[in-house]
């Protein structure tokens, strides 16, 4: 297998690389050996300045980018990067976060009470150790041979902690990666038992996928990216001809998915999202933005400006991943990719037991979405289940989404001019709702109980609950939100509070 290097890769997948690297070049910290890079931020976050801290993850995929390039340097620069992420991985058996990663070099030892997400990072496992796993597979020749064994130890660490977490297979990006892992490190480590758990866990992803060729975090920009790398390295790195042939038929099924609910014209994926760091992929790094750089070319990718400041910048370092894994796209997706094909709707199952199912109108100027989740979705800042997105005067992605509190559940479908959500308190509660509206800077607007008159667009809202407030928030890089809030105290607790959104057409707004 030959291993990924820029002078042999397609003219456009070559120009996405070297734009990757040469970003990331100017955050290599040389005296610490680390990418020194600020904090993440999503498409929702203020101008405020974020300090600049050292990344693990991110420095480990950088370093898979300079073995790629091989520019004078690189090799000296790659190798002190991997030996410094290696140094940083928890060697705590029987801890929680044992076999992981510090996400940053500044963050503190995980205390004896350490609770996941705030104090550590489990993935970083499937992350960082698939990453290893391509350094290993395609440059391992050129790598003293005391590093190959400190990779080594490290993976048996990364699976040893993973296996105690007990992943479930539901969650896909990572699960993907871990099965990828197991196949791995049971193979290189002449161990059949991990190999059959790789393969009977492969298995299991696929049963919960095949019922409907969805996964349960569907629509998800980032996330979706991540799946395809990681079935990107069941296609080319796996030992298994079992995780090969799964991977290949989940990686057409999602690139079809992605191209029945995304808009090359607005350059952007229709809602509902379950999971999405922002609502305009021109403004935030998406990694599923990336594929589709690297299946069209820069000027179609629905991806910021890189030259200036972006929300969630530090998926950008992903890049070299990709490269190590290539890109496979359907012919009859790449149209979608390209340009606008047709106005339609979607009405998509994403999983049986609960019924959820996503509702989309895709039409030339505008995006609506809504997702029924049989309420019973947890509540998430990430999960948008109710989205409206559209072309506004100044040529600029507007948009709306319902924010999703932890004190409501919901319903909510989508069609040609129109969402309608069903909302319930929880535990007889009564809910504030809100509806969060970005504009850029100097739009006009009135938001009033049952009309909003937006920037190229008119929202008519139907509802019992009550207006309340319009609160512009904090501006953000190039405009402001306004969180718009209804009141529910005049609905009897425990019924259905109603919203329908009827959008008159941008053209004649």
């Amino acid at each position: 297998m030959m291993a990924m290097q820029f002078p042999n890769l397609d003219p456009v997948v070559c120009e996405m690389a070297e734009m990757a690297l040469a970003w990331l070049d100017r955050y290599w910290d040389a005296e610490v050996g680390l990418l020194k890079m600020e904090a993440e931020q999503d498409e929702d976050s203020t101008t405020t300045p974020v300090p600049l801290v050292h990344h693990i993850r991110e420095t480990i995929w950088y370093a898979l980018g300079l073995l790629q390039r091989q520019a004078e340097g690189d090799y000296e620069r790659a190798l002190q990067a991997i030996q410094t992420v290696l140094s940083y991985q928890f060697d705590e058996p029987g801890k929680p976060y044992d076999g992981t990663w510090y996400r940053l070099s500044e963050e503190p030892h995980p205390s004896e009470d350490a609770r996941i997400w705030r104090d550590y990072d489990p993935n970083w496992r499937e992350f960082i150790g698939s990453t290893l796993v391509i350094i290993l597979l395609d440059y391992e020749a050129n790598l003293p041979p005391e590093l190959v064994m400190g990779i080594e130890r490290a993976l048996r660490r990364a699976m040893r902690g993973a296996l105690v977490r007990r992943l479930p297979a539901s969650y896909t990006n990572i699960a993907l990666m871990h099965a990828f892992l197991l196949d791995f490190t049971g193979h290189r480590f002449n161990d059949p038992d991990w190999q059959s758990r790789g393969e009977a866990y492969a298995r299991e992803i696929y049963q919960l996928f095949e019922p409907n060729h969805a996964f349960a975090e569907f629509n998800a920009p980032t996330y979706y990216g991540v799946d395809l790398y990681a079935l990107g390295l069941w296609r080319r790195y796996s030992f298994s001809s079992l995780l090969q042939r799964l991977g290949s038929d989940m990686e057409a099924s999602l690139w079809r998915d992605v191209a029945l609910m995304y808009h090359a014209g607005m350059k952007n994926m229709a809602g509902p999202f379950d999971r999405a760091y922002g609502m305009d992929m021109q403004s935030y790094a998406s990694l599923i933005g990336l594929w589709i750089w690297m299946a069209t070319a820069k000027e179609c990718a629905p991806f910021p400006d890189v030259t200036r400041p972006f929300a969630h910048q530090h998926d950008f370092a992903f890049v070299p991943c990709y490269i190590g894994v290539g890109i496979s796209v359907p012919d009859d997706v790449l149209p979608h990719l390209r340009s606008f094909q047709c106005e339609r709707q979607v009405v998509r199952t994403i999983t049986n037991r609960p019924h959820r199912v996503a509702h989309a109108w895709i039409g030339q100027h505008i995006l609506l979405g809504g997702e029924e989740t049989e309420y019973n979705k947890p509540a998430s800042g990430q999960f948008h289940p109710a989205t409206i997105q559209w072309v506004g005067e100044q040529g600029r992605i507007c948009w709306i989404r319902l924010v999703y509190h932890t004190n409501i559940v919901i319903n909510a479908r989508a069609e040609k001019n129109m969402i309608t959500c069903n909302i319930m308190g929880v535990d007889g509660d009564h809910p504030d709702i809100f509806f969060r509206i970005f504009m850029p800077d100097g739009s006009r607007h009135s938001l009033q109980q049952d009309r909003w008159q937006l920037s190229g667009l008119t929202v008519d809202v139907d509802t019992r609950a009550t207006f309340d407030c319009a609160i512009q928030a904090t501006p953000t890089s190039g405009g402001a939100y306004y969180d718009v809030r209804y009141t529910t105290g005049d609905i009897v607790p425990d019924t259905t509070i109603y919203f329908a959104l009827t959008t008159r057409d941008v053209a004649d707004s």
